[in-house]
């Protein structure tokens, strides 16, 4: 089957509505990602169609609860990507979002330069690109609790996450992370390093990412309280003191 065909055959199967327009900006970030994979050391999978199931539709798949996660506050407007790599999943939703302002946040140098490439490739006007280390960032008052929705899909350890994460998101936001089947037990070992935080667990979304036969779900937490401010810690701490 062909690139266009899973694409569109998937978003159906999600229930996304979808323009011939974006399908064909969808189209051409693959080409790019693919184009230039070696060169920027973006992601793992190679061929295109791998990339297509496994990093597009995986990020995509959020979308088939687009109405209770994106649109059941007043004001969501600005959205948080952290550790965003190739863009994922952040250039993706922010093709299907266009009314949200889409922050893709990553460390490397050279991802961000594969993402000032790509912006501009596909003229994409809903993304800023922000490049510095999670952990620094969200101690300035620039971004500290000041994203409506934080996302993050990167792999990691989950006290890691949260503790690099859930300070980024305004108080009755939203943070959500892409999970696999790890997160029964990251969620039984973990659970009260959210609260800590000054998160809840809110909900598990499972999803059925088409051609992918693997478990997917979204972990939704909702932002109670104000983190402390001693968090999040510098990273050394973060990765020998666990919460």
């Amino acid at each position: 089957m062909d690139i266009d065909n899973i694409l569109k055959l998937s978003l159906k199967e999600l229930g996304i509505s979808f323009s011939k327009a974006q399908v064909s900006l969808v189209k051409e970030y693959l080409n790019l990602v693919y184009k230039h994979n070696k060169k920027f050391n973006l992601i793992g999978t190679k061929d295109k169609e791998g990339i297509l199931i496994r990093h597009i539709l995986d990020s995509i798949s959020i979308l088939k609860y687009k109405k209770y996660l994106f649109y059941n506050t007043d004001n969501v407007e600005k959205v948080l990507d952290v550790g965003t790599g190739a863009g994922l999943p952040g250039v993706m939703l922010s093709i299907f979002l266009s009314d949200k302002l889409f922050y893709l946040l990553d460390k490397t140098l050279k991802k961000i330069n594969f993402l000032n490439l790509l912006v501009k490739e596909l003229k994409l006007e809903n993304i800023r690109i922000i490049r510095g280390r999670a952990e620094e960032l969200a101690k300035e008052n620039l971004y500290r609790e000041n994203f409506n929705i934080v996302l993050a899909r990167a792999v990691a350890s989950f006290n890691i996450l949260s503790e690099l994460i859930i300070p980024f998101c305004r108080i009755n936001g939203k943070i959500i992370f892409y999970k696999s089947k790890k997160i029964f037990n990251e969620l039984a070992v973990h659970r009260e390093v959210i609260s800590k935080l000054g998160g809840k667990v809110d909900n598990l979304l499972e999803v059925k990412v088409p051609y992918l036969d693997e478990y997917r779900a979204f972990l939704i937490i909702k932002k109670a309280k104000k983190s402390p401010d001693i968090y999040p810690r510098n990273f050394t701490k973060i990765k020998t003191q666990p919460l």
